[in-house]
């Protein structure tokens, strides 16, 4: 179980006016990445190492071979559907063949189209704030 992924799931909208998907992955995405780290150091899925042969090198965080990484990797080399189709939503690795067939289900259907969507719109943002932080670098530059 996801103990984060619970915790996100409690804290939905349940009475109207409903919140939209896109409006939930905004709000939950602040610092997500750094609350699913310490989770996943604390639960011993992430061990940190040192890199070099002295043990005052710089520190990095790589995944323990727990029986979920196997399971994980296994997922991945079998290119299941779904998991080809989040991965290729988010820009990891190569999209879905042409080959793979799609998603039967429909609420997973409904789901990879939310991601995709939230992606794009994420892509959107960084888009226009780099543009408008250009344009702000460029007024303090001056002519």
């Amino acid at each position: 179980q996801d103990r984060l992924l619970g915790e996100a799931a409690a804290r939905l909208t349940r009475q109207p006016p409903h919140e939209p998907v896109e409006e939930w992955l905004w709000r939950r995405g602040k610092d997500l990445s750094a609350a699913y780290r310490a989770a996943l150091e604390e639960d011993g899925e992430l061990t940190r190492k040192r890199s070099g042969r002295l043990s005052f090198g710089p520190e990095r965080v790589e995944p323990a071979d727990t029986p979920a990484r196997r399971a994980a990797a296994a997922r991945w080399e079998e290119r299941e559907p779904v998991l080809a189709s989040l991965v290729s939503a988010v820009g990891v690795g190569g999209g879905p063949s042409d080959d793979d067939p799609g998603p039967d289900d429909e609420a997973v259907t409904a789901v990879l189209t939310a991601v995709h969507d939230a992606v794009m719109e994420l892509e959107a943002v960084r888009q226009r704030r780099t543009i408008e932080n250009s344009a702000f670098a460029n007024l303090w530059r001056g002519p």
